[in-house]
C-alpha cells in the first residue's frame, strides 16, 4: 500500500512540476511578445538613432524580466554576459541602424526605415528572448552561457523573429501609439 502512495506521491510531484514549467513558459512568451509589441512600435519612432538607443533598454528590460521569472541571480558580471551576447549580434543590429538612418530621406524613406527597423527590431527583441529562455528552461544560468551555442540559435529564431514581428504588425495586434498600451 506504501509503494501506491508512495507512486502517486511521485506522480503528484512530476504532473506539478510540468504544470509549472509549462505555466513559466507561457509567462516566459507572454514577457518575449510584449517586448516584441514594444519594439516593433519603437520602429515608429521619427527620429534616427533613438529608436536604436530605445531598442537596447527594450531588450535589458526584456532580460531584466526573465531573469526574475526564472530566479535567476543577476550581477554586474552576469549583467556583462548579456551585454556581450547583445553587442556580438551588432552585425546583425546594425541593418537596423542603417535602417533607422532612412528615415531622415524625407517620404518615401521614412516609411521604408520605419517599417524595416520594426520588423528588425521586432525580430531581433524576439530572438533575443528566445534564446535566453530557452537556456533558462533547460535549466541553464548565466553562468553556464555560452556564447557561440547563443549565436548559432540567434541566428535561428532571428528568422522566426522576422516572421512573428510582420504577423503582429500586419494583424493589427499594435495598439496605436496614441494609446499608449502595450498589451
Amino acid at each position: 500500500m506504501s509503494d501506491d502512495s508512495d507512486l502517486a506521491r511521485q506522480s503528484n510531484a512530476v504532473y506539478l512540476a510540468a504544470a509549472k514549467c509549462k505555466s513559466r513558459r507561457e509567462k516566459a512568451d507572454g514577457i518575449i511578445k510584449s517586448n516584441v509589441i514594444q519594439a516593433v512600435m519603437m520602429g515608429l519612432i521619427p527620429l534616427p538613432v533613438l529608436d536604436v538607443v530605445a531598442l537596447t533598454n527594450i531588450q535589458f528590460k526584456m532580460m531584466d524580466d526573465l531573469v526574475k521569472l526564472y530566479g535567476i541571480r543577476y550581477t554586474k558580471i552576469e549583467r556583462s554576459i548579456v551585454k556581450s551576447f547583445l553587442l556580438g549580434m551588432l552585425p546583425v543590429a546594425t541593418v537596423t541602424g542603417l535602417s533607422s538612418v532612412l528615415k531622415l530621406m524625407p517620404g518615401i524613406g521614412s516609411f521604408t526605415g520605419s517599417a524595416s527597423v520594426s520588423v528588425s527590431a521586432g525580430g531581433l527583441t524576439y530572438a533575443t528572448g528566445r534564446v535566453f529562455a530557452h537556456h533558462f528552461e533547460g535549466g541553464g544560468t548565466l553562468d553556464d552561457f555560452n556564447l557561440e551555442e547563443a549565436k548559432r540559435r540567434f541566428r535561428q529564431e532571428l528568422r522566426r523573429g522576422r516572421e512573428v514581428a510582420r504577423e503582429l504588425s500586419s494583424r493589427k495586434q499594435l495598439p496605436s501609439p496614441a494609446d499608449g498600451r502595450t498589451d
